[in-house]
């Protein structure tokens, strides 16, 4: 089918959609799934995307996504055209589009998803894959446990043979924005007050100076001179970061008590996943745990992920953490890898399929 056309993958998450193309080894653009309309008329094509969204007075600021599902098909649509035209500068009509969501998205999230990329966007082609199986295949396995720390949620996922197992996938409401949000307290706690209208400095701040201790308590004894840090702000001031360089992230494992998470870390998670199987997958869970996403970037979190399993899980269980370099983008590249090989190409859903059918099309297929 798609000899003639070429194909794009985009994997749609929460805070960033990465897109690229398929075969490609990561994608070419990330961009901010932030949309800013203007507030009068009707208009669409003023739209500023991510980053630019915030600096305009007259326009809304829309969430597309929440929770790694679409809730606003009209910004998605303007963000999907946007990427088309300016960022990878191809036609829609000529590239099939190979789309990610994540494990329990709603079937008329696909459905959806489908009548916009034929109806609206008028490509010839579609697939959707969800993300924690397309992470496995990223990892040359078809079998594994993903641990996928994103921007709203982490979750674990075990994998088996191509499926993802919704009854044992734990999830909790920790990670990147709760994560931003824990530092802007604790930088407003030493004095410095950031505005809420400008995130991204708090996620440079993040990205560039936290780390995970691989001891807590005794990173906590050491003298603040040895972990201090200045931060360079735009407008010329400094920030003098020290403590809450580990405290952060710290709560990946050590969730706050008046959070109300129902789990005592990541580590955990990954314990009541792999209960909740039967005893003769287990062993090959364990020793395929899969870290994901970029929640899971931070300097230190793969040792003290690991470490932390060790301390919990029965003595002598055979534990093995792969982490690749390119984490934050493995749904991506688990969907560049399916969508270019060759017997794959059968499993498109075709425009005319589609016109046949309907949007029911898409349970058939994919699944």
């Amino acid at each position: 089918l798609m000899s003639r056309a070429g194909i794009v993958v985009i994997d749609i998450g929460t805070r960033t959609w990465k897109a690229g193309f398929s075969g490609q080894a990561m994608p070419k653009v990330e961009v901010n799934t932030l949309v800013s309309c203007p507030a009068s008329g009707e208009d669409q094509s003023g739209a500023f995307i991510g980053q630019r969204a915030f600096p305009y007075p007259d326009t809304e600021v829309t969430d597309v996504m929440q929770n790694g599902i679409i809730i606003n098909w009209e910004a998605a649509q303007t963000l999907w055209q946007h990427l088309f035209d300016h960022e990878l500068q191809v036609i829609p009509e000529e590239y099939a589009l190979f789309l990610t969501e994540p494990l329990f998205s709603p079937p008329t999230h696909r459905e959806k998803m489908a009548e916009v990329v034929f109806e609206s966007l008028g490509s010839p082609g579609f697939f959707v894959a969800h993300q924690p199986v397309l992470a496995t295949y990223a990892h040359g396995r078809i079998s594994g446990l993903v641990a996928d720390l994103g921007y709203t949620f982490s979750q674990t996922v075990p994998v088996h043979e191509g499926y993802g197992l919704e009854y044992a996938t734990n999830r909790m409401e920790l990670a990147g924005s709760q994560l931003s949000q824990y530092l802007m307290t604790l930088l407003g706690d030493m004095g410095y007050k950031l505005s809420s209208k400008m995130p991204q400095i708090v996620e440079d701040i993040k990205h560039e100076c936290c780390y995970v201790a691989s001891n807590y308590e005794s990173e906590c004894q050491l003298p603040p001179a040895s972990c201090t840090l200045d931060f360079l702000l735009p407008d010329g001031k400094t920030i003098n970061l020290s403590k809450e360089r580990f405290q952060c992230p710290e709560v990946l494992f050590n969730p706050l008590p008046n959070w109300n998470i129902p789990y005592a870390g990541i580590h955990d998670m990954v314990q009541r996943s792999v209960n909740q199987l039967q005893e003769e997958i287990r062993p090959e869970m364990y020793q395929n745990i899969l870290l994901c996403g970029g929640s899971s970037l931070f300097k230190g979190l793969e040792t003290r992920f690991y470490e932390e399993l060790l301390q919990i899980l029965p003595p002598n269980t055979d534990v093995k953490v792969s982490a690749m370099p390119l984490r934050k983008y493995s749904a991506w590249i688990g969907g560049s890898i399916l969508s270019s090989l060759q017997n794959f190409q059968t499993w498109w859903i075709r425009k005319h399929e589609y016109d046949e059918t309907g949007p029911s099309i898409i349970h058939e297929r994919c699944y």
